[in-house]
């Protein structure tokens, strides 16, 4: 680019704002207040100040309005008039952190925010996220978006591209893409030497932003690929700058071959537009620290809250919104939208980089927990009313108290056979061991009676509602076993008692789609036709066995784990794993005398916890000793040790080919990261991750370089599942709410490590890994995560197509088992009908939901292969009219319908198609 060529420089007045970070919720609202005053005062008064960014997120104008709802007029006129930008977002996530789902809602409720407001900016400006997903310039595209402005996630290939390229999605959608590679700070504070004088009485220095201004222009130079640069004038909770508009004009006549102008993101974009640049494309995620940190050790601080996360997604997205579907569709129940809005945003409000990340104060997170509560609470009450219309607990007579219904409930769109079980309570005289459990056939269903006793019922201690066995095992065990164990009894004639208390399993064979079955557990009558025989598990001192795997369970709760079909032995999974943590909130930091503990050496016990046909599941405790934290040097870890309790539950089922792991630790140890290691038996340079709409391929090497902000590290993200393969056979981990894996080259193979915890003690330091502070340091006694901690997770072997194999629907079943509610036999009851169904595992859904203002509903799909997949959305239910929409509901293009009961549907290679579909 010539020296002295035509440089048009668009300002772009803007704040950042964290709703919380190193102050809470609360305090930093008091600041917004303040700020959007200004902010509409200035744009009120002062017509040179032509306009302001409300950074890229649309919840903050509900923060303010809240407090001020009479402020909404103002914000809304200048919306309308031009001069403010909100949206497109509803917050600005951790892309990584949450499901893909989440992120289309995240635009979806930005959306439906931003027209209230008079509209969103156009742009998918995302300024602080800690690096950003593959398949995001799709995501933008399907959202009407077409370019994107972001900071952090580059490495060395921004030198080829420069700031300004074309970033491809795995689709082949593109999007424009500018890099804030001098920081969406850059123009910031103009005038001072700190960025915070600029909320300081201090006046500014024309020469200073005369100065800043020149160091600008030249390193634009080497970066643009056009004559069009951004100016980002604001940071993180920056006041407008008044005198903005003054020195502008005195810039102009100080650089007399630039144009400066003040401006939007919007307007920026045109301009690039407009100047028809050649530019280079790039494709892949964005995870790379060269110029700014990327902070990948977010993955694993504070695990409690992914966990949480974990369940409130999978809970929304697999559960309650189709059961809500279901039975609006099915039964005519009112589908409620205004109470899953108000889930979905309160969900959506812990996902900002700060919150979700855990990143902030103690303060913050303990907010954090009430919000993610009342999600699961809402959701939760959601489904126990939409099963109670399934099947109502009290019957329609005294009759039907003596012939209780199990009605079954898949809300996944794919048919499932598994073991179900659950805790129910029979009415008073009925012998438990006359009864026999008939499928919606008529044929007896094999059932199992783990345990039985009779005992009094507590008042409000409502077992039955229970949507999952987990919550029911841990009421009984709470008030029968261990608070009131004289309300248990054996005398099976005595007049005071009433109810007898039953935990039964069963297989449930071919559960359709999307729908719901009914078995009926009744006294045993007349010979009848059995249902097909089931797979059993057979289970010893210390192995489990069905007809996918053999078991071996040790005493340090290692495993080695036959695959039968394959033949192939993976030993020593489960290995927990232990080394000091000298870092903070955002990044994990060996020691200079790194120490790496693992339970091999220990020693404990291994018990049957059950043992029946159906299922069996073996328990081990052993005490792991682990240093009790590092020393105040932070070189290396204390010589003295503190007993960690540890419990491992084994549990293999028939018919099924995950073995599930649920582990219990005490954490009494600070300053290290605990994980769980399984190693695979080959050799493999590729670890591939469940992600965003895609499975993602990373490299198990880790790239040396120099002078970055951040340095790789070896740990990536995941959401459900991850594998290794080696073209012939694969180990796959499932995860609930554990986003942080590795893949670690070993002499004889490769070992994938699940972090369950990492525990550090500060917000931010500056002796990690890092060059340097990348926030305040606060201490954060509690991200040492002390006290008990339950992680579930699962492992399978299998061969072949990892596709083929059913990886994902293996992983959505273990997220979202099938729902079992005791009720009885009513008039009431719904005949079930599958009302969606997907055959090929080579297509995932992310959504089953109703439209938002139409009475349709809205099915999400994607291609998980790099190839083009026809398939036919089925449904048993008569289907009317169907057509392909955007992210945000709007129509695209109809269907045509040659069967009634199938949508026929075209998905290109990683696409994410849409659905609008009418009955």
């Amino acid at each position: 680019m010539p020296k002295k060529a035509q440089i048009h420089v668009h300002v772009v007045s803007h704040t950042h704002w964290d709703r919380e970070w190193y102050f809470p919720f609360h305090r930093f609202r008091v600041y917004l207040n303040r700020t959007l005053k200004q902010v509409l005062d200035l744009l009120e008064q002062n017509p040179d100040y032509r306009h302001f960014v409300l950074d890229g997120q649309a919840v903050i104008l509900e923060d303010y309005v809240e407090i001020f709802p009479e402020e909404k007029d103002r914000l809304r006129r200048q919306v309308q008039a031009g001069r403010l930008s909100i949206g497109p977002w509803y917050i600005l996530p951790d892309e990584f952190l949450v499901s893909g789902e989440a992120t289309v809602r995240n635009l979806l409720m930005g959306d439906a925010v931003c027209r209230a407001f008079g509209g969103r900016q156009t742009v998918g400006y995302m300024p602080d996220s800690f690096g950003h997903l593959a398949q995001m310039p799709q995501i933008l595209r399907k959202a009407g978006l077409d370019s994107f402005i972001f900071t952090r996630g580059h490495g060395e290939e921004l030198e080829t591209l420069g700031t300004e390229y074309w970033w491809r999605a795995p689709d082949g959608s593109t999007v424009l893409t500018v890099n804030q590679r001098t920081g969406y700070w850059n123009f910031a504070a103009l005038g001072y030497r700190e960025l915070w004088e600029n909320n300081t009485r201090r006046r500014p220095d024309f020469s200073l932003a005369q100065a800043r201004t020149e160091a600008l222009l030249t390193e634009y130079a080497g970066l643009a690929n056009v004559n069009v640069f951004l100016f980002n004038n604001g940071v993180d909770h920056m006041l407008p700058q008044p005198e903005l508009p003054a020195w502008l004009a005195r810039l102009r006549l100080a650089f007399p071959h630039v144009t400066f102008q003040h401006s939007s993101f919007e307007a920026f974009i045109r301009a690039v537009k407009n100047a028809k640049p050649r530019l280079r494309t790039y494709q892949g995620e964005l995870l790379s620290g060269k110029y700014h940190f990327i902070l990948s050790g977010v993955w694993s601080a504070r695990m409690y809250l992914k966990q949480l996360n974990d369940r409130a997604q999978t809970l929304l997205e697999k559960v309650t919104e189709p059961l809500a579907v279901y039975a609006w569709l099915t039964g005519g129940v009112d589908y409620p939208q205004e109470t899953l809005d108000y889930a979905w945003k309160r969900l959506l409000q812990n996902h900002p980089h700060d919150s979700i990340c855990g990143c902030s104060t103690d303060e913050v997170h303990r907010e954090m927990v009430p919000r993610f509560e009342g999600v699961l609470q809402t959701a939760e009450q959601l489904v126990r009313d939409r099963l109670e219309a399934l099947s109502p607990y009290i019957g329609a007579g005294e009759e039907d108290e003596r012939q209780p219904t199990l009605v079954l409930f898949n809300p996944l769109t794919f048919a499932r056979t598994e073991v179900v079980e659950r805790l129910l309570i029979l009415p008073p005289g009925l012998d438990i061991r006359e009864l026999e459990l008939l499928d919606p056939k008529g044929r007896r269903v094999p059932f199992e009676v783990v345990w039985a006793e009779e005992a009094e019922r507590f008042w409000n201690v409502d077992l039955p509602t229970e949507i999952y066995p987990e919550p029911q095992r841990e009421l009984y065990d709470l008030y029968y076993v261990q608070s009131f164990p004289q309300q248990r009894t054996k005398r099976r004639k005595a007049p005071e008692i009433t109810n007898c208390f039953a935990w039964i399993r069963f297989v449930a064979r071919d559960v359709p789609a999307l729908s719901h079955q009914v078995y009926r557990l009744q006294k045993r009558g007349p010979a009848r036709k059995a249902a097909t025989v089931q797979p059993r598990v057979s289970a010893t001192r210390n192995r489990l066995e069905n007809e996918f795997c053999r078991v071996t369970v040790h005493r340090n709760g290692i495993v080695d784990l036959l695959h039968k079909p394959s033949g192939v032995l993976y030993q020593g999974l489960n290995l927990l794993a232990d080394t000091e943590d000298v870092g903070d909130e955002y990044d994990y930091a060996p020691a200079r005398h790194s120490q790496t503990v693992t339970s091999r050496v220990c020693r404990g016990t291994v018990e049957p916890a059950e043992a029946t046909g159906l299922c069996a599941r073996l328990r081990v405790r052993f005490d792991f000793p682990l240093p009790r934290r590092i020393l105040s040097h932070r070189r290396r870890r204390s010589r003295r040790r503190v007993a960690c309790p540890v419990q491992v539950e084994v549990t293999l089922r028939a018919g099924s080919p995950l073995v599930e792991f649920v582990t219990t630790v005490e954490n009494r140890a600070e300053d290290h990261r605990l994980r769980v290691h399984f190693p695979a038996p080959f050799r493999t340079d590729r670890i591939y991750s469940d992600g965003a709409f895609l499975i993602n391929a990373r490299s198990t090497e880790v790239p040396r370089v120099e002078d970055w902000a951040q340095a790789p590290l070896p740990t990536r993200p995941q959401q459900d599942f991850s594998f290794l393969h080696d073209g012939r056979h694969g180990l796959a981990v499932f995860n609930r709410g554990l986003p942080e894996v590795e893949a670690i080259p070993t002499r004889t193979g490769t070992t994938l490590a699940l972090t369950l915890l990492r525990c550090v003690g500060w917000l931010s330091r500056a002796d990690g890994l890092r060059n340097g502070d990348a926030g305040p340091r606060i201490a954060t006694p509690e991200a040492q995560c002390p006290g008990r901690h339950v992680f579930h997770y699962a492992v399978a072997a299998f061969r072949g197509d990892p596709i083929d194999a059913g990886l994902k629907r293996l992983a959505d079943a273990y997220k979202s088992p099938l729902l079992l509610k005791q009720g009885q036999r009513s008039h009431t009851l719904w005949k079930g009908r599958s009302l969606l169904s997907v055959a090929s595992p080579r297509v995932a859904v992310s959504a089953v939901k109703k439209h938002r203002s139409r009475n349709s509903v809205i099915l999400r799909l994607y291609n998980l292969t790099g190839k083009p997949v026809r398939e036919t959305v089925r449904s048993e239910v008569r289907v009317k009219r169907a057509w392909y929409t955007d992210l945000l509901e709007k129509r695209l293009e109809r269907i045509e319908l040659r069967d009634p009961h199938g949508v026929p549907v075209r998905l290109g290679a990683h696409e994410i198609v849409t659905l609008e579909i009418a009955f």
